[in-house]
């Protein structure tokens, strides 16, 4: 059994809003730490059972986090580039009001054609479910191949977040709609070998 804290990073600095950012590099907002508080407060009250890794997109936005959470925790940090956001090819680091408006019509084309609309000729849905799963289900195989129960955190992004548990739940993307998370914002996830429960915090 593996049970994963999935944590949205906390709201971006404000000279950020506005901008399709995808992968790019960008700060936090400042004071961001206030918004996880308390997430760090009842992750520290588990006590024994409290997370002894955090893992993060290797972007700063969640990296500051994972690292302050961990502190906390007193546990692990763990960089993986199969939790970032999606790369919106030459959408990314252009104001969306800037986007030609036959290109941003087509947002929908994510969800709708998951497996063949490139954003700016970025990633498509598939692929950045197919990475964050690739993610999930090597931290799963790890739990049972020691047969242990294990729990974790991850700080990552919306899109990633989004895609993995609508994926892992079996369901269209038009109904991932409840696991998008805003700043800062947390999901459960609970899994065995056979079994997948997700709780929104």
């Amino acid at each position: 059994m593996i049970c994963i804290y999935l944590v949205r990073h906390p709201a971006v600095h404000e000279n950020f809003k506005g901008i399709c950012y995808g992968d790019s590099d960008v700060p936090l907002a400042l004071g961001w730490e206030l918004s996880l508080e308390t997430l760090a407060i009842q992750l520290e009250s588990l006590g024994q059972e409290r997370p002894i890794e955090v893992w993060h997109s290797d972007l700063m936005r969640c990296a500051e986090p994972a690292h302050w959470l961990a502190a906390r925790l007193a546990a692990a940090t763990a960089p993986d580039k199969r939790l970032r956001e999606r790369y919106f090819g030459t959408w990314q680091s252009v104001a969306w009001s800037d986007i030609p408006t036959e290109e941003v019509e087509r947002a929908h084309d994510m969800l709708e054609q998951p497996s063949t609309f490139r954003p700016g000729g970025g990633e498509t849905t598939d692929e950045v479910s197919q990475r964050a799963l690739a993610w999930f289900h090597e931290r799963l195989k790890h739990a049972i191949s020691r047969n242990e129960s294990k729990t974790i955190v991850a700080v990552a992004h919306s899109g990633s977040i989004t895609t993995l548990c609508g994926t892992l739940l079996g369901l269209p993307p038009l109904q991932w709609t409840p696991y998008y998370l805003k700043p800062s914002q947390y999901l459960l996830i609970r899994s065995s070998d056979a079994k997948v429960e997700v709780e929104v915090a």
